[in-house]
């Protein structure tokens, strides 16, 4: 352990992998603090990559490298060494939250980056596009009323979804379409019986057992300090929300997605990021976590993140984006990977 650099050892001792996963063994909270346990026959290395970003919010993979928003402004596209290249002018993207990359078939913009923004942070949304050049322009405007800008993502191909990108806000917690002429309509409204917090959305695969092909979103009951009132939600096709809850038991589910075929002892196997409570709500506690479903029962994988707010899997590295990892304004992206 003493040959990591001096900078993936501090994260290592505040992120501890619980592994071997199988057993679901869990250290206590003082052993994870000091970094006890951690193991060299632990299947899995965890590091922060070195990047210049301050801040990063939310990301989307682009082939082998991620795009990703900043808190602090602008967006960049990120290598797996760490190397990233803005790719949007900050001074149009103010208040850059989710991002995504089109798919081919949306109208002329395959391979653009979009983003959902807001000129003032507290102001409504608007969903820009980056061409090629690096250009921003406006491609949607959302209400007045739709601020709290938070995810969005393209609707999975072969599936009802497909040909439209959603965005979730937070002012009114709905989750708007968009189809590629920059026609908005609101897909969604998630408050009633009470309003909810959305924190992301995703697409479950053909062969997931209990929502294949389903629009996947993470959300929160607006119930003030009540904990694990989290869940995974499943909204159908017409944006209805299904009662039965896909997954229930978070804080703030912001990631999820199925890991790649033979990643390390977990083949095509679903892991959830939660966020926890926000670092300055909470003086700055690490109960960011990672966990892996597993015959229907959510096990801990990861735990010791400060506030990790997206997830993908990229090639064979789980990459997350956490905008506080060391401190206010301090943030890293964390990638674990498979040492198998």
């Amino acid at each position: 352990m003493n040959s990591t650099p001096r900078s993936d050892r501090n994260l290592s001792r505040a992120i501890v992998v619980l592994a071997f996963l199988a057993v679901g063994f869990a250290l206590p909270p003082a052993a994870a603090a000091a970094g006890g346990g951690l193991d060299v026959e632990i299947p899995f290395e965890i590091k922060a990559l070195k990047t210049s970003l301050t801040a990063p919010y939310f990301l989307d993979k682009d082939g082998g490298d991620v795009i990703v928003s900043d808190q602090a402004g602008g967006v960049y596209k990120v290598t797996m060494s760490g190397k990233a290249t803005e790719v949007g002018a900050r001074s149009k993207l103010k208040n850059p939250a989710g991002v995504a990359v089109a798919p081919a078939g949306f109208g002329s913009h395959g391979g653009q980056y979009f983003v959902l923004n807001a000129n003032d942070a507290k102001g409504p949304c608007e969903v820009d596009v980056i061409d090629k050049t690096g250009s921003v322009s406006s491609f949607a405007k959302l209400p007045a009323a739709a601020t709290g800008c938070r995810g969005i993502a393209f609707g999975a191909s072969s599936t009802p979804y497909a040909g439209k990108l959603y965005a979730a806000t937070n002012g009114n917690s709905t989750i708007y379409a968009v189809d590629p002429s920059a026609k908005v309509l609101a897909f969604g409204v998630y408050n009633k019986p009470m309003a909810f917090e959305l924190t992301t959305i995703a697409f479950a695969p053909s062969d997931d057992p209990k929502a294949p092909n389903m629009m996947l979103v993470g959300m929160r009951p607006n119930l003030g300090s009540a904990s694990k009132v989290g869940r995974i939600g499943i909204v159908a096709p017409d944006g209805k929300l299904k009662d039965d809850v896909y997954l229930v038991g978070f804080t703030r589910p912001s990631g999820f997605g199925y890991s790649p075929a033979n990643w390390g002892t977990y083949d095509h196997v679903f892991f959830i990021v939660d966020t926890g409570k926000f670092a300055s709500q909470n003086d700055n506690m690490r109960d960011g976590t990672v966990t892996r479903l597993e015959k229907g029962i959510a096990r801990p994988f990861a735990g010791g993140l400060m506030d990790p707010t997206d997830m993908r899997f990229v090639g064979s590295k789980l990459v997350i984006t956490d905008p506080a990892e060391r401190g206010k304004g301090q943030g890293a992206i964390v990638v674990i990977s498979s040492l198998m």
